[in-house]
């Protein structure tokens, strides 16, 4: 396969969103620097507690939709069934996340005296509005990457991220006011779903309100319950230490936590990849396709591993130094929490629920979610009196590790594999073997130039780079071989 044959199949498309999250991703860390060094800790609490509702309000009223637009529009051959089930999708969502943001303005002072701050209740508005945005939004982007339209999902992500960006400097500059903020984020989502409404209905795509057809909603809600319960409880088993840390201490604990347990985009390969592989492993899937499933989700897994393995462990390397570049030194305090985050990132590509959510089975990943949340609560329970507010990011890291081999074993069963077939358990082993010798090397050697009083931007790019350059010249060219696989097994 020629070198322009990759750059322009499922690889091209992936690597391009990838280029792009990445630019987005670096424009919001800004954003995120910008408000805590501008704001007040007090302020910035309060924003964080907003946006910590508004992650709880979304995953609770997704329902599993985003899965089951997939699941019937890639599954659907008749364009009529099809849009009739898309556009009741849709319908749903809105019935659900309509009622549920009229509950939260009812529930306006029970939430304030929950998290103990009187100046939630007048922001509490945008927690009310701004989940049914961006879920809505998260449908949509289903169906452009199914009519093959990721690259202006991929525009989307750059001018988006370009303009909150634009807004932050301009609000810390003159008013430093939360509110205006939340107003721009939601007032941009808006948008996004107009102009994302167009390129379906251009590429024929409509959502349609004559084509809403409630008698499928049973149909529909036994593929997304199950799906739903999954996301809640795993967004909940994701938040949870936040909720407990928001309870047992006060909201400038909450504020340094949430920046040092703020995901990095360790996986936006990852996510790439599946966005653009959901639609191909559905339909070879729900043609039986397993031998090819399994070889293209083994080359998927094995480019997962890597490109966060060197990503992750280069930042443990220099953990202080990204600290003190994200969230400023007076952060600094949250390192080991940060840290074990890093370690969270790290295996979480173990619980990618790509194979499980397009076989359909959906509760089993309901059943797994709950465990992982009841374990994490007793964690959390436990280890918070013993370690102090580094103990729940350990029972995070925990329960994301038992989940991951959980979900890899199912995934393989679905397959009809097993899961040594999904790895090269010769090459994985090589890989951690290489990646814990090179941060043994590399770790004495940025807290030597910290010790020496070398600039924090010196050390970062330095030891960082060498990290990451070594180990790209170790595997560079077996990761290139393997999007070649990838692209040529998704035709």
């Amino acid at each position: 396969m020629s070198k322009r044959t990759m750059l322009r199949g499922t690889s091209a498309d992936a690597v391009l969103l990838t280029v792009i999250k990445l630019v987005t991703v670096a424009l919001s860390f800004v954003v995120t620097r910008l408000l805590s060094q501008y704001l007040s800790v007090l302020d910035y609490g309060t924003y964080s507690q907003v946006l910590l509702i508004v992650s709880t309000i979304t995953s609770l009223t997704i329902l599993g939709m985003v899965d089951g637009v997939n699941f019937f529009f890639c599954g659907q051959s008749d364009e009529e069934k099809r849009s009739s089930y898309v556009s009741t999708i849709f319908c749903l969502q809105c019935i659900i996340s309509g009622l549920t943001g009229a509950m939260v303005l009812v529930l306006k002072p029970v939430i304030c005296n929950g998290f103990d701050n009187p100046n939630l209740g007048k922001l509490l508005i945008f927690a009310a509005v701004i989940p049914m945005f961006q879920n809505v939004l998260a449908m949509m982007q289903v169906l452009l990457v199914a009519v093959g339209k990721a690259r202006v999902l991929a525009a989307r992500n750059l001018v988006v991220s370009i303009v909150k960006l634009a807004v932050v400097v301009v609000v810390i500059s003159l008013v430093k006011n939360v509110a205006v903020i939340l107003t721009t984020t939601a007032l941009l989502e808006l948008g996004q779903i107009l102009l994302f409404g167009l390129f379906l209905r251009a590429n024929h795509c409509p959502i349609r309100l004559g084509s809403i057809r409630l008698r499928l909603t049973g149909e529909i809600l036994k593929y997304c319950i199950p799906m739903a319960v999954f996301i809640a409880l795993n967004s909940l088993n994701r938040d949870c230490d936040k909720y407990l840390i928001s309870l047992w201490t006060d909201t400038e604990t909450l504020a340094v936590y949430t920046n040092a347990s703020k995901p990095l985009p360790f996986d936006l390969l990852i996510a790439s990849f599946t966005t653009v592989l959901i639609p191909k492993l559905t339909r070879l899937i729900s043609e039986r396709e397993f031998d090819r499933a399994t070889s293209l989700y083994r080359a998927f897994l094995e480019l997962a591993y890597v490109s966060t393995g060197i990503m992750c462990c280069a930042a443990l390397v220099v953990s202080p130094q990204i600290i003190e570049l994200l969230y400023s030194h007076k952060y600094m305090s949250g390192l080991g929490i940060f840290a074990v985050y890093i370690l969270v990132d790290l295996v979480r590509f173990t619980n990618i629920t790509l194979i499980l959510s397009v076989a359909g089975k959906t509760k089993k990943l309901m059943f797994v979610a709950a465990g992982a949340m009841a374990g994490n609560v007793a964690l959390n329970v436990v280890l918070f009196p013993m370690f102090g507010i580094i103990g729940p990011a350990v029972a995070t890291l925990v329960t994301t590790f038992v989940t991951g081999v959980l979900i890899l074993c199912f995934g393989a069963k679905e397959l009809h594999t097993r899961l040594i077939r999904l790895f090269d358990w010769k090459y994985f082993i090589l890989f951690v073997a290489e990646s814990l010798a090179a941060f043994a090397l590399l770790y004495p050697l940025q807290w030597w130039m910290a010790r020496q009083g070398i600039g924090y931007l010196v050390i970062l790019l330095a030891v960082g780079g060498l990290y990451a350059g070594g180990m790209l010249m170790l595997n560079g060219k077996r990761f290139l071989r393997t999007l070649k696989n990838i692209n040529r097994m998704s035709k």
